[in-house]
């Protein structure tokens, strides 16, 4: 298989802010992982694992497709790679976990904050200007 290019075509904007039609292209490689390119006034590019990924985030339950510009090419025999099936787990769809609180600046805890609670000398709040 080579690279293979995709559009996503909106049919219904359920978030109110792409609009409808062409809203991104894409390019699915080798390995399956893709590559994604937003459309409109804030340009972005995405990387994903799959195109099943894309479709989870980002098809709002059909309201967007993904329309292949390219025919499936195939398996390259000329590439060893593994299966999908066999690589590890992907993380979806639990998109929403987070990890474990913990202190989120371990070389200026609480511990800094002095006697009364105060921000440390070195901290934005002191310095005047």
């Amino acid at each position: 298989m080579s690279s293979r290019r995709f559009r996503l075509i909106r049919h219904q904007d359920v978030s109110g802010v792409s609009g409808t039609g062409p809203v991104a292209e894409g390019v699915q490689f080798t390995d399956g992982a893709v590559a994604l390119r937003w459309y409109g006034d804030y340009p972005t590019t995405t990387v994903w694992d799959g195109i099943d990924s894309v479709v989870a985030i980002h098809g709002h339950g059909g309201a967007t497709v993904v329309e292949w510009i390219d025919p499936e090419p195939g398996p390259d025999p000329d590439l060893n790679l593994p299966p999908r099936e066999s690589l590890p787990p992907r993380p979806w769809p639990d998109l929403h976990s987070a990890p474990d609180r913990q202190d989120p600046d371990p070389l200026h805890s609480e511990r800094d904050l002095g006697p009364y609670g105060a921000a440390p000398p070195w901290s934005a709040a002191r310095v005047s200007r």
